[in-house]
């Protein structure tokens, strides 16, 4: 009676053994099972059944798709509906979410978990998993700052471009004009000016004078002096401001006042 016991749980063991080694084929008629051997991987298992190892670990509720144990059996969807391939058949790791994607970030905090962020943030574990090259779903750091796919960051405003302030031509105010020059090849902000001064008064010769100064390209700030044109005239000033556009420059001319030039 023994003997008898004893060959028929052999034959059961070896009948399991057997099932085991060698995974019955998936069928129509219903999803296939395995009973996990010593020194099998998930991802082993399912490439044996043309699938990815994310597709039989939510078919077996498996968070951490590196933890399997010997004798376990794990079931085989042979049909993926409410688990569908993830991300592909036959794809044995994560795979890059396609097009573009905007990323925000999160840092993990003491006893955070993945499915914990994961829930605040309103994704799922498997999409932040992938987002951030996750393959353990169960470890992940205090202080690591994880990416959060489909996440739109307030854009930053570029900074604003700097006009620069162009002095080099012919500036008319009524009976004054200056021929300026900036200095060939400066860089900035600011640059040596040279130039003539002239000034028309009736039909008289207009008087012109040679100037120098300088401008400040970036703010428009322009000092020109301007020396007497005969012996014992007093120098004189101008001190202004030209627009943005390099249109119009504004300022004060010694003797004179205000005076607003425009670029012929």
């Amino acid at each position: 009676m023994r003997k008898i016991l004893f060959f028929a749980v052999t034959a059961f063991v070896l009948a399991v053994l057997l099932t085991a080694a060698h995974p019955s084929p998936v069928s129509a008629a219903g999803p296939a099972y395995y009973v996990v051997r010593h020194g099998d991987t998930l991802f082993a298992i399912a490439a044996r059944y043309g699938m990815s190892s994310w597709t039989v670990a939510r078919a077996n509720g498996i968070w951490n798709p590196n933890y399997i144990y010997a004798g376990q059996v794990l079931v085989i969807p042979y049909n993926p509906g409410p688990y569908p391939p993830y991300p592909c058949p036959g794809c044995p790791y994560p795979k890059p979410i396609p097009g573009p994607i905007y990323y925000c970030s999160v840092r993990v905090n003491y006893g955070d978990t993945l499915s914990a962020i994961a829930a605040r943030l309103r994704t799922d574990v498997w999409t932040l998993a992938r987002a951030n090259g996750i393959y353990n779903l169960n470890w992940i750091y205090a202080g690591q700052l994880l990416r959060i796919p489909g996440c739109s960051p307030n854009p930053v405003p570029p900074s604003p471009v700097t006009q620069r302030r162009n002095i080099s031509g012919t500036w008319v105010s009524g009976n004054y004009s200056f021929q300026l020059q900036e200095a060939i090849g400066c860089g900035g902000p600011n640059c040596a000016v040279a130039g003539k001064f002239i000034e028309a008064s009736g039909t008289t010769t207009p008087n012109m004078t040679d100037v120098t100064g300088s401008v400040n390209v970036n703010t428009g700030a322009v000092s020109i002096t301007i020396p007497g044109n005969i012996p014992g005239a007093p120098t004189r000033y101008f001190n202004g401001t030209i627009d943005a556009t390099s249109r119009t420059m504004s300022g004060q001319l010694t003797g004179v006042g205000s005076l607003t030039f425009t670029k012929q």
